[in-house]
């Protein structure tokens, strides 16, 4: 079939009929126009892996060999002979990612407690700001951080902190003055002569903090009581209840 006139971009042949022009171009043509795109598409995979993306903290799994999952945990952290809170955004076997309450230095040794593992030794290997990567001086169970219940059958429970402060506690019209003896995220123990029975609801003031915390009584056992937060406190309202900032 001979091509007799073109117009508009389209061949006429002998027939009649009219070929559009991609159908007329020569196979090297397009061939280069393939490798041009599959060279594009391997330039931009490489720009996306380059080491200059990769942040401190995944540089330090990579080395480690260890996956990490994205979490966000309550901790406890003890630095120079103070406990402070800790929020930590990931973990793995070998280290973790953590938001601390002030800012830490590279190579500053210190012990960590998350819920599911025992206090953890390690050493700050980054900083940025008030965030740092930890490693840890043993590998760790990460398994057991996802756990719901420990060996015994118990929960697992977030780190609490020890406190010596005073708040009032309010259930239904009535109003205490108690001592808290200890405090977590999700409650605190009290003890006062309250009379509180399970299950009655109301709020509590803690230090610091402009407005009091709703809740419910969970447990009794002589003067002393669980109170549970309708809401986990956050770290910027543990850190003010602790005094770390």
């Amino acid at each position: 079939m001979r091509a007799l006139s073109r117009a508009g971009g389209l061949s006429v042949t002998s027939t009649g009929r009219r070929m559009p022009a991609w159908r007329r171009q020569k196979p090297t043509i397009m061939v280069r126009r393939r490798e041009r795109a599959i060279r594009g598409r391997r330039k931009g995979t490489m720009m996306q892996t380059s080491p200059a993306s990769v942040t401190p903290q995944e540089a330090l799994d990579r080395r480690s060999g260890q996956r990490h999952a994205l979490v966000l945990l309550i901790g406890k952290v003890r630095h120079a002979g103070r406990e402070a809170a800790c929020l930590v955004h990931d973990i793995s076997a070998g280290g973790m990612k953590v938001r601390f309450t002030e800012p830490h230095r590279v190579d500053d040794r210190l012990e960590i407690e998350v819920r599911g593992l025992p206090p953890v030794r390690g050493t700050i290997r980054w900083v940025n700001g008030c965030k740092g990567g930890v490693e840890f001086d043993a590998p760790q169970d990460l398994a057991r951080v996802f756990r719901l219940r420990d060996d015994d059958g118990h929960v697992m429970r977030t780190p609490r902190f020890a406190m010596e402060a005073s708040g009032t506690l309010r259930l239904l019209e009535r109003r205490w003055a108690v001592d808290i003896l200890d405090i977590s995220p999700g409650g605190a123990k009290l003890e006062g002569e309250t009379g509180a029975e399970i299950g009655q609801a109301g709020s509590i003031t803690l230090p610091d903090l402009p407005t009091p915390v709703f809740g419910v009584v969970c447990w009794t056992q002589d003067k002393k009581l669980g109170f549970r937060f309708s809401s986990p406190l956050t770290l910027y309202m543990l850190a003010r209840v602790l005094g770390c900032c």
